[in-house]
């Protein structure tokens, strides 16, 4: 119940802070290589295939928590079924880390030094904290603000203690334009 709760206190915000998509043909990247799904992977043995929340590869412009501010990281969100859909996995790159490479990721404690990623999935009761993982990213293109990597990492119900493991995200792939071009 209290997913449900937090969910209808940030709906709101996630449905009216939609920013104007350019459509000009000098800002799109090679369409031939864009994949269907800017984000996927296998969560638990189940297929996870998503976009962002409106069905596009494109950073989302809206971060709800303080402690990744988007002046310092970039947003990559991934939602199964759309606006309303579930599950949910937030990948926050860290704009000074921007690099290739492998980094790996661990509970943060709203404090981030580097990359951040989680899964929010409100069909169950659980909490789903960060437990451990990696995050490769294997390509940056700054001309069409492409950036494309892979990642897996597994969650705990817990916050401090981690001592189980929940959620098992493995084969995660990502492929997203991580800035307006200008």
């Amino acid at each position: 119940m209290k997913k449900i709760t937090q969910l209808l206190l940030i709906l709101p915000f996630i449905l009216f802070s939609c920013s104007s998509d350019d459509d000009s043909d000098d800002t799109k990247s090679d369409d031939a290589a864009k994949p269907e799904f800017a984000m996927t992977a296998t969560i638990n043995g189940q297929s996870f295939k998503a976009n962002n929340p409106f069905g596009t590869n494109l950073y989302s412009s809206t971060n709800l928590w303080d402690y990744y501010p988007l002046e310092d990281f970039v947003m990559l969100q991934g939602r199964q079924g759309g606006v309303l859909g579930n599950p949910e996995i937030n990948i926050w790159l860290k704009r000074t880390k921007l690099a290739v490479g492998t980094y790996g990721i661990s509970t943060d404690h709203n404090d981030p030094t580097s990359h951040a990623i989680d899964l929010t999935d409100i069909s169950t009761d659980d909490f789903e904290y960060t437990k451990e993982g990696t995050l490769t990213i294997t390509e940056i293109n700054t001309k069409t603000k492409i950036i494309k990597g892979t990642f897996s990492f597994t969650t705990s119900s817990t916050y401090f203690d981690q001592i189980d493991t929940n959620n098992t995200v493995t084969n995660g792939t990502f492929y997203y334009q991580y800035e307006e071009i200008k």
